[in-house]
């Protein structure tokens, strides 16, 4: 399951999960983590006027905001992913999957 919003990605293969957030110049930043490090997930629905967000407890993950974003990303932890109303659908679904497997 993959899901792109906002200049960031979000991939889950069943067990393993890839969050991208497009950075200035060449590239992007990524952050790769099992399902087992999940200690909990939090979901944010969009608003009018804010960006839903995904938001991961990874023990031991870092916290640093990503500062060098290109215009009109957002500047959030590698431990979220920001979407807008058009991706709540395919947001839920991806946290049923990701719960789902956090209890496998």
């Amino acid at each position: 399951m993959h899901i792109h919003a906002r200049r960031r990605s979000i991939s889950f293969s069943g067990r393993t999960i890839t969050i991208k957030a497009a950075v200035e110049g060449l590239g992007d930043r990524r952050h790769t983590f099992n399902v087992e490090k999940v200690s909990g997930i939090k979901n944010i629905p969009p608003t009018a006027f804010k960006p839903g967000r995904l938001v991961f407890e990874v023990p031991g993950a870092s916290k640093t905001v990503v500062e060098d974003v290109p215009l009109y990303a957002d500047k959030v932890d590698m431990n979220t992913f920001t979407y807008g109303g058009m991706n709540s659908k395919h947001v839920k679904a991806l946290e049923a999957a990701i719960r789902k497997a956090m209890k496998a």
